[in-house]
């Protein structure tokens, strides 16, 4: 385990000291993985360790290393790690797995710019598979992934084909990582998933409180029926419920068949449209209703029918409500929405103001928002897009503290981790640290939405709401 505190100054020295190159190594992990609040321990080694002769076992000997012995053998074997990433590049969440897949780039290129920098010859590399939102791709993937020898594979990224992995994945100890799997269902004590964002107890919160800012009294939801939409549904409509709200019955749709392109969505609106009016005529103003849409990429597609079947004809002409809709972490900040022009202009016109875990701004994450945009100059590197990098960080760095790229020693690693130095491994997230089921302990989120600037839609942070006071900060309200 890493450990930066007094456990670290009373660990007694060895007798072949490390290199200066081999202290630079691990001063470059520390500071890279861990943050400003470390710099104690970092000046420390700096101190107290000092120049000797050139050895990879010097490094092999520092503290943080959990198994020096099998630390050496593994970085003097010259080998090549592979790490698994599944992904969606081509279904509704490929926005968000396009990201990844491109910050994978920028993660390898670092962690072995830093490990051939310090004497260590082990290198990484990826193996990504588009599992196109599909459980049963996804878990023949993940069997591939296993029988190639891979230990560590960063995703799945929704919920619902995590729940369908975990077994497997678990039966034949394989790490599991996801930077955006949210769903509570998977909120389990020692388990192989970790998830370095919050599951959706909090988003559910922040989702309630945004609507009862913005002045609803009665809301309907309309979720992906699926382990995401249901969890996040539940969590928003009891929260929302227990400050005094209302809520419609919920609207499921098929989730399967939206990610597929095959939903004619005529059937969930109807029942959208029918609710609103219901409730104008139980009492609820229009400006006092709230359409609230858990959905991914597939939200276009729902707006575009709306607009088609239901701008005129019906009690309340679209979009229904003078609010605006909100929607969650499946849509926000994503490009795909907004694109074509014209789909962009549709979706502005209900702004979708939509919440997005925030990460913690540090020199790291500014560096490396600076070189993802660089380098993919059409986007930008969301909080999702982060936590992918943050997860290949923290697979490479378990795998050679621990000293084998081993499922059930990296997994007991992570364990010990949580338990004992919670919070110490930094990533361009911010500080990692988690609940005892393995999701990110939360912190605040971001509030987007679209609007059009000089006629083109475009996604802009309106605002954020705080975990530990419950409150929203609007910097332009929607």
């Amino acid at each position: 385990m890493l450990i930066l505190d007094s456990k670290l100054q009373t660990q007694p020295q060895s007798q072949t000291k490390p290199s200066a190159r081999t202290v630079s190594l691990a001063i470059a992990i520390i500071l890279l993985i861990v943050g400003v609040g470390a710099g104690a321990g970092a000046t420390y080694l700096v101190t107290h360790l000092g120049p000797a002769a050139p050895t990879v076992n010097g490094f092999c000997e520092l503290p943080i290393v959990t198994n020096p012995s099998t630390c050496f053998k593994l970085c003097s074997s010259g080998q090549t790690i592979t790490i698994g990433m599944l992904l969606d590049l081509s279904k509704t969440l490929s926005d968000q797995g396009t990201r990844a897949k491109d910050v994978s780039v920028l993660a390898m290129n670092d962690i072995n710019s830093l490990l051939s920098g310090g004497g260590c010859n082990v290198k990484f590399a990826t193996a990504i598979d588009d599992y196109q939102l599909d459980n049963n791709l996804a878990l023949q993937d993940l069997k591939a992934l296993a029988a190639s020898g891979v230990q560590v594979v960063v995703g799945p990224l929704n919920s619902g084909t995590a729940q369908y992995i975990l077994s497997y994945a678990g039966s034949n100890h394989i790490v599991l990582m996801s930077p955006s799997s949210t769903s509570p269902a998977l909120a389990v004590s020692n388990d192989y998933l970790y998830r370095t964002v919050p599951n959706d107890a909090a988003q559910g919160l922040a989702d309630a409180r945004m609507l009862v800012d913005r002045g609803a009294t009665d809301a309907i939801i309309v979720q992906r029926k699926d382990t995401y939409g249901d969890g996040l549904a539940n969590a928003t409509r009891d929260r929302f419920v227990a400050l005094g709200g209302h809520v419609e019955p919920i609207i499921r749709y098929d989730a399967s068949a939206a990610d597929a392109g095959t939903l004619d969505w005529t059937a969930t609106l109807t029942t959208l449209n029918t609710e609103f009016n219901n409730a104008v005529t139980a009492g609820y103003t229009v400006d006092k209703i709230a359409i609230d849409v858990i959905a991914f990429e597939e939200f276009s597609a729902m707006v575009i029918k709306a607009q088609s079947s239901f701008s005129s004809g019906s009690a309340h002409n679209f979009p229904w409500s003078t609010l605006p809709w909100f929607g969650t972490d499946g849509e926000a900040d994503n490009g795909k929405i907004i694109t074509p022009a014209s789909t962009g202009t549709l979706v502005a016109q209900v702004k979708i103001v939509s919440t997005l875990f925030s990460t913690s701004d540090n020199a790291k994450s500014t560096a490396l928002s600076s070189s993802f945009i660089s380098k993919y100059p059409s986007t930008t590197c969301d909080s999702y897009c982060l936590g992918a990098y943050d997860d290949l960080w923290l697979g490479a760095i378990s795998t050679i503290l621990v000293g084998s790229y081993n499922g059930t020693a990296i997994q007991e690693y992570l364990e010990n981790y949580i338990a004992t130095s919670n919070g110490s491994l930094y990533g361009v997230t911010g500080p990692l640290s988690f609940q005892t089921t393995g999701d990110r302990l939360p912190t605040s989120y971001q509030i987007w939405k679209v609007v059009l600037q000089s006629g083109t839609a475009t996604w802009v942070q309106a605002g954020s709401w705080d975990n530990g006071s419950d409150s929203i900060t609007w910097t332009s309200v929607p």
